[in-house]
C-alpha cells in the first residue's frame, strides 16, 4: 500500500476552547501510527517583515510552513484562533483543499473565559477587583461573540465542553483514517479501538 499523503489539520476556535490540548492528543495518536507530525502552535518571536507582524500575517506564515510540510508527505497540525472565515478559506487555497482538514473546536465563549481565568489570567482575588473583573467578563463575552466567526463548513466539528480531549482527538483521527491520511491497516492497532459511540457520525460531511 502506498504511503498516505501529507495533510494539514487546521484547528480553529475561540481562545481557551481547548485546541492545543486536543491537538497534543492527536499528535501522539498519529505518531503511534506511523505518521511524522509537526505541530505549529505558538508563532516564534522572530524578526519579521511588517506584514508578518499582523495577525493575518502570522497565519499566512504558519500556513506557508504547513504547506511545505504537506508537500513532503508530512502531517502539519496548526493550532490557531483564525477568527475570520475569509482567512481560513485563503489558507485552504494556499495549502490545497484536498490536503486540508479544518477542525472547528466549538466551545461556548463562557467556558473559554473560565478556562483562561483558570490558567492564571484572573486578576487579584481581592474583593475590590472581583466586581471589576465580573464587569470585564461581560464586556469580553460581548466582544468575543462579535469578533469570532464560527466555521461555516469544517470537515470536523468537536465540542470542547462535552468531549474529553482524548475523545475529540479520536474523532479527528478516525476522520483521517476515513480520508486515507492514515493507513487503515495501521489504524487497526489503535489502542482506542474502533470509533466509540458513533464518533464518525459527528464529522461534518459538508466538504468533499
Amino acid at each position: 500500500m502506498p504511503e498516505p499523503n501529507g495533510v494539514c489539520i487546521w484547528f480553529t476556535g475561540r481562545s481557551g476552547a481547548g485546541k492545543s490540548t486536543v491537538a497534543g492528543e492527536l499528535a501522539l495518536l498519529l505518531s503511534r501510527h506511523g505518521r511524522i507530525v509537526t505541530t505549529l502552535d505558538i508563532v516564534p518571536c522572530l524578526e519579521k517583515r511588517w506584514f508578518e507582524r499582523t495577525s493575518e500575517g502570522k497565519l499566512i506564515r504558519k500556513a506557508f510552513v504547513a504547506a511545505a510540510i504537506v508537500r513532503h508527505g508530512g502531517v502539519a497540525i496548526c493550532v490557531t484562533v483564525s477568527a475570520r472565515q475569509e482567512t481560513r478559506e485563503a489558507v485552504r487555497e494556499l495549502i490545497g483543499a484536498s490536503s486540508f482538514v479544518e477542525v472547528f473546536v466549538d466551545t461556548p465563549s463562557d467556558v473559554c473565559l473560565m478556562r483562561r481565568a483558570a490558567r492564571g489570567q484572573r486578576p487579584s482575588a481581592s474583593k475590590r477587583f472581583k466586581a471589576a473583573y465580573r464587569r470585564l467578563l461581560e464586556v469580553v463575552r460581548f466582544s468575543r461573540r462579535l469578533s469570532y466567526q464560527p466555521s461555516l463548513s469544517p470537515e470536523v466539528t468537536i465540542h470542547g465542553h462535552s468531549q474529553t480531549p482524548a475523545e475529540a482527538a479520536r474523532t479527528v483521527f478516525w476522520y483521517l483514517v476515513e480520508r486515507r491520511f492514515v493507513a487503515p491497516d495501521d489504524a487497526q492497532g489503535c489502542s482506542s479501538g474502533e470509533p466509540a459511540n458513533g464518533e464518525l457520525q459527528t464529522v461534518s460531511k459538508s466538504r468533499p
